[in-house]
């Protein structure tokens, strides 16, 4: 494997802004699903009136011209999503209007960067997350220029910036994650210090992930 991966910004906008090219979904999502995930019927969920939401996979390059993406550890709550890393996004609100809209708006909320210079150029596959009965719109944004994290005390604890070409070239693990008492084997991406993505957050970047691939012919 060749592991520097060049990636210039202004040609990944230009590539996923235009490609139409069929997204992987489920194929994609799969590979990183919790054995106790089955498939859901996406269209039966709509008519089930499930709960929106939307996520960002905001790309940016950084000071060595390096293009990244930031993932979020939320304060711990006693929800079902804490302690676990997640995109920045959140809970579609009547005023967006459109679902692009929630996953600017939750960016801007949650890590405090400029609303005007993100551009949206792709929207993904959604995801249904069972617990709690979300049905998440991922999109993936451009940021023009490096954005100064300053995240939202109140949901937001730390901001971790991964690097995409390192993504691009990493393989999954498996890890021993505890649920009610029983271990279970998750896959999931080791960012360091045994910390995991795992869940409906890796589900949505291994779409990206292979989505990229097709795009960029790898």
């Amino acid at each position: 494997k060749n592991n520097t991966l060049y990636l210039d910004l202004e040609e990944l906008k230009y590539l996923l802004a235009e490609s139409v090219e069929e997204l992987p979904g489920w194929d994609s999502q799969q590979k990183l699903s919790p054995p106790y995930r089955q498939k859901y019927d996406l269209e039966y969920v709509k008519r089930t009136n499930p709960r929106s939401a939307s996520v960002m996979i905001l790309l940016y390059q950084n000071e060595f011209g390096e293009v990244e993406f930031p993932v979020t550890m939320r304060v711990a709550s006693n929800g079902a999503h804490s302690h676990q890393f997640s995109l920045p996004g959140g809970q579609f609100e009547e005023q967006d209007i459109s679902f692009d809209e929630t996953a600017i708006r939750e960016t801007v909320e949650e890590l405090g960067v400029d609303y005007g210079e993100i551009e949206i150029v792709k929207q993904l596959s959604e995801i249904y997350i069972p617990p709690s009965n979300f049905l998440v719109y991922p999109y993936i944004g451009i940021y023009n220029g490096e954005p100064a994290f300053t995240p939202e005390e109140r949901e937001v604890q730390y901001v971790v910036p991964l690097d995409l070409s390192a993504f691009m070239n990493a393989d999954h693990e498996v890890f021993e994650q505890e649920f009610s008492g029983q271990l279970v084997e998750i896959p999931g991406y080791n960012i360091g210090d045994e910390e995991y993505l795992w869940g409906a957050t890796a589900m949505i970047l291994e779409e990206f992930k292979d989505y990229l691939k097709i795009v960029l012919n790898l």
